[in-house]
């Protein structure tokens, strides 16, 4: 808020003053005979003389007006403030006048005459001032105590001034420094008083219109008389001088007899009930404000449960369509609450393509336990419309695309192997993180969502429910991965070790720029390592498998295996990487860590000393994460832990 004054200065009552003054002191002398002018200009033809600079008037001009302020109860300071007509005027300026009890001489209503001559116009912030040069020369400040009656003078006229009735949309600057009646006001804030009775600060509180929705500034001195009277938590009509501080108009009373606040507070009572899907055709493509008095009633189909949402947000929908909800305050709504949301004042606004319905806990009328939604059951190229923006789906024959990961993060959908469809980047608060996603295939259900392209948001685990063969590993015709990984690891009785490589790229492989590395008991280096450059054969074609092996294996690791090879000399507390380009792609156990015996995988202690692995069928491509690879059951492991000297699957994919 804004604790700036828009006029010289506040009008407030020095109450010092007042205690040194004799009786009669303020009498008004009694008007003679109105005079008469030679030259006579209106407000609006002497506004039309500021071009943008001081105006100085050096020639005898007078112009007139009626008085609409009234310094009595403190809240104008050294000034009045006149319209050109008493009713329907169509300019207003401020006088600046270096004195107190303004009131007294010029009573609301009082027409007056101003004779320009000695003066200057200026105007600051959208408003017309009228006084003596600054000493900057500049701009204005008060006409001096003993001359502002020489160019002042007082009609007999006392007009009833009937204030212009508008609302907060058709406020204009032609309206500042005219006194205005708004309706249907209330504060936006109850319990407040119109300033702070502990300092002299002015304050600045907020109104919203209960016929636009809009909102406007109520301003008070902090030398007004009813600073510390609190502002009434009703709904009704404020009369005020208008003025505009920057680009928002404030509201300045007279008094709190210019505040007639008295009928039930609320500016949705009553609200008729709408759909969702006409509520969201409201939206204009900019922040947009619903001015009509409604309600709608919606089931929450997200899941704060699962903490995958924050709960500053909602996915809701109704038979019509559906919404995100962004909360101003923190929700607790559950999945499958049924609310009705009184929508009158809200905003509707896009983040990020997303339409959503900025609110408040307070904007919700009733919320009671709701049965949640069928999800409609949609294809994977109708997911990718955008057309079920907030919608709760389900999305039938698809898979992720990369089951290596867990659900933390970032991922994609897939229905052929080739298409996307982007899973909303899964929290790392939700309770599900850090599971392993699925390596099977089947149906998914979830809320369409926008984040700049199509989304799914997931709710949680239950939200997949996939029971068919993955068709995406690269024996499932589908498709494949994009390079070598290990695919079994072998660490058995005496030398009977071997690592086993793949192919699932589609395409044959040069060896050339391959290397498998040993880092002996936690060394951060490799202490041995071989490049497949120096292999008979450099080429690895699709498909198959290359096992290097220790000299001294048994017969029959050396029966399938392809090269023999001192790299293979690891015991279960030895990690071993393959490198593309000197790169690592894959490894086994975790480079610069000394585990001991060995690591553990799929929740088997020291699995890797005396233990066979093999990557299941499912994986198509390495992992540098050893941690996410070897996961913390057989669920979310990408390895199958076998006995030792189990050496049934080598060299088979």
């Amino acid at each position: 808020m804004k604790n700036i004054f828009k006029f010289g200065a506040i009008l407030f009552i020095f109450f010092s003053f007042y205690a040194c003054v004799e009786d009669g002191d303020f009498t008004i002398p009694t008007l003679g005979d109105d005079k008469e002018y030679a030259t006579i200009k209106s407000l609006t033809e002497i506004a039309d003389l500021y071009q943008g600079s001081l105006v100085d008037f050096e020639e005898d001009i007078t112009t007139f007006g009626y008085v609409v302020s009234n310094d009595k109860e403190g809240n104008f300071y050294k000034s009045i403030i006149i319209q050109d007509s008493p009713e329907n005027p169509s300019i207003g300026f401020e006088v600046l006048i270096d004195d107190f009890n303004l009131n007294a001489r010029y009573t609301v209503g009082r027409k007056i005459f101003i004779k320009l001559k000695g003066l200057f116009l200026n105007r600051k912030n959208g408003a017309y001032q009228i006084g003596a040069q600054n000493t900057f020369r500049n701009g204005v400040t008060q006409i001096g105590p003993n001359d502002y009656v020489y160019f002042i003078d007082r009609s007999s006229e006392i007009a009833t001034v009937i204030p212009t009735e508008l609302k907060t949309t058709q406020l204009t600057d032609a309206h500042i420094n005219t006194l205005i009646k708004i309706n249907n006001l209330q504060s936006e804030t109850q319990g407040l008083t119109y300033a702070n009775s502990s300092n002299t600060d002015p304050v600045d509180r907020i109104f919203t219109s209960c016929d636009s929705f809009e909102t406007i500034i109520l301003t008070t001195s902090g030398f007004a008389d009813f600073k510390a009277l609190p502002i009434p938590d009703k709904k009704g009509i404020i009369t005020a001088i208008l003025n505009k501080l920057e680009n928002d108009y404030q509201l300045f009373i007279r008094g709190t007899n210019d505040v007639d606040l008295t009928e039930e507070y609320g500016c949705y009572q009553n609200p008729t009930e709408t759909s969702l899907t006409d509520i969201k055709a409201l939206f204009t493509g900019s922040e947009t404000t619903i001015t009509q008095n409604s309600k709608i009633k919606v089931i929450v189909t997200s899941d704060l449960s699962k903490g995958n949402i924050s709960n500053q947000n909602v996915f809701a929908q109704d038979n019509s369509a559906g919404i995100s909800l962004n909360f101003s305050d923190i929700h607790n709504l559950n999945l499958g609450d049924e609310i009705e949301i009184a929508v009158g004042g809200l905003k509707l606004n896009e983040n990020n393509g997303l339409l959503q319905l900025n609110l408040a806990s307070s904007n919700i009328l009733t919320t009671v336990s709701g049965t949640l939604p069928t999800p409609e059951i949609i294809s994977f190229s109708q997911a990718l419309s955008g057309d079920y923006e907030s919608k709760l789906v389900q999305i039938e024959d698809v898979q992720f695309k990369d089951i290596t990961k867990v659900y933390v993060g970032a991922n994609t959908l897939t229905s052929d192997c080739a298409n996307e469809l982007k899973i909303l980047p899964v929290k790392p608060e939700a309770i599900f993180s850090n599971d392993q996603v699925s390596d099977k295939k089947g149906t998914i259900t979830g809320v369409m969502t926008q984040a700049n392209g199509v989304y799914l948001y997931i709710r949680g685990e239950t939200d997949v429910y996939f029971t068919e063969t993955y068709a995406c590993s690269p024996t499932g015709g589908g498709g494949s991965g994009n390079d070598l990984f290990f695919s079994e690891y072998a660490e058995g009785s005496s030398n009977n070790k071997y690592i086993e490589i793949y192919n699932g790229t589609g395409v044959s492989v040069d060896l050339s720029t391959y290397k498998i590395e040993l880092y002996g008991n936690g060394s951060v280096t490799a202490t041995r390592n071989l490049a497949l450059s120096t292999l008979p054969n450099t080429t690895l074609a699709n498909g198959e498998i290359l096992v290097i092996y220790n000299a001294s294996a048994n017969d029959v690791i050396k029966n399938e295996g392809d090269f023999a090879s001192g790299v293979i000399f690891f015991n279960g507390d030895d990690a071993i990487a393959l490198l593309k380009n000197d790169m690592i792609i894959d490894v086994v156990g975790k480079i610069g860590e000394d585990p001991g015996v060995g690591w553990e995988v799929a929740g088997t202690t020291e699995a890797t000393k005396d233990h066979t692995l093999i990557r299941k069928s499912a994986i198509i491509k390495g992992n540098t994460d050893w941690t996410v690879s070897v996961g913390t059951n057989t669920s979310n492991s990408e390895w199958e832990v076998k006995d030792k000297d189990d050496f049934s699957s080598l060299g088979n994919r």
